[in-house]
């Protein structure tokens, strides 16, 4: 089951997503991922698990692909909904409003050839088991797109506001309170993600760190165009970088069914 807790105020999410942060972590995340879409002639099925209010949907629908966006939280799905509608996009996209404990009893196995599991994980109670239902229903070369909170990140954060103590603590916290709603929310190390993708058949094809300095600059949220341009791509840049990508804010993984796994292609 996912915490219900930080969907108790969409429009303050929504206008989360407008400030810079918010923008630069749906979009650098979304670049890291269109780098490694799957190819292929026939039409391509996404899956937006926890896709909210649609930012990855809308691209992907944008591209060709058919999604269906999953969300426990009628009020987030509502604002996906506008916004499909108002890029054109609405067409290509399904809404389901459903648990994401409920993935596999909801679609076939080898059903989808990009699932995006953004900003999910730290609300489940079990991850790893989510993540396991989750790669059941990619088919032979489907890429999955996880993006998580990074431990590292949040120790920095804390140690940047001098609050040297939680710094120390956040070294080995399970979870930390989540600066827009004040909720706990799980974190987790690089390897983590990777040990949850391995258990689940699953094999890292790229790592980024998304949000490296940007947090830590008195930056405005109307930062002109050309300025956001460079600190997008300088954070684009160092997020491909391992020893930038271990102090960053999130962790993207994007990973696809192992060689070595005993699941085989489940093509449609």
């Amino acid at each position: 089951m996912v915490d219900t807790s930080r969907f108790q105020d969409a429009d303050r999410y929504v206008s989360y997503l407008q400030t810079l942060a918010g923008r630069l972590r749906s979009e650098l995340a979304w670049e890291n991922l269109r780098r490694c879409l799957p190819n292929a002639a026939s039409t391509r099925r996404a899956l937006d698990v926890g896709g909210g209010t649609g930012c990855a949907s809308v691209s992907l629908a944008q591209l060709g692909f058919e999604v269906v966006l999953l969300d426990h939280c009628e009020e987030m799905l509502g604002i996906a909904r506008q916004r499909a509608a108002a890029s054109g996009a609405a067409g290509r996209i399904s809404f389901c409003h459903a648990d994401a404990g409920c993935v596999h009893e909801l679609f076939e196995d080898g059903a989808f050839d990009l699932i995006v599991c953004h900003n999910l994980l730290e609300y489940l109670e079990d991850p790893a088991a989510v993540t396991c239902n989750i790669a059941r229903l990619m088919r032979g070369n489907a890429v999955v797109s996880v993006l998580v909170r990074n431990r590292a990140g949040e120790v920095l954060r804390a140690a940047m506001k001098t609050d040297w103590k939680l710094a120390a603590t956040n070294l080995s916290a399970a979870k930390v309170t989540d600066s827009l709603y004040g909720e706990p929310v799980r974190v987790f190390a690089p390897e983590d993600v990777r040990n949850i993708l391995a258990g689940a058949g699953l094999e890292v094809i790229a790592e980024h760190g998304v949000r490296i300095f940007s947090d830590y600059l008195d930056l405005s949220d109307d930062l002109a165009n050309e300025a956001y341009r460079q600190v997008f791509e300088l954070e684009r840049i160092l997020g491909s970088q391992p020893q930038f990508a271990a102090i960053a804010r999130y962790t993207q993984v994007i990973a696809r069914r192992s060689r070595t796994s005993s699941g085989g292609e489940q093509g449609q």
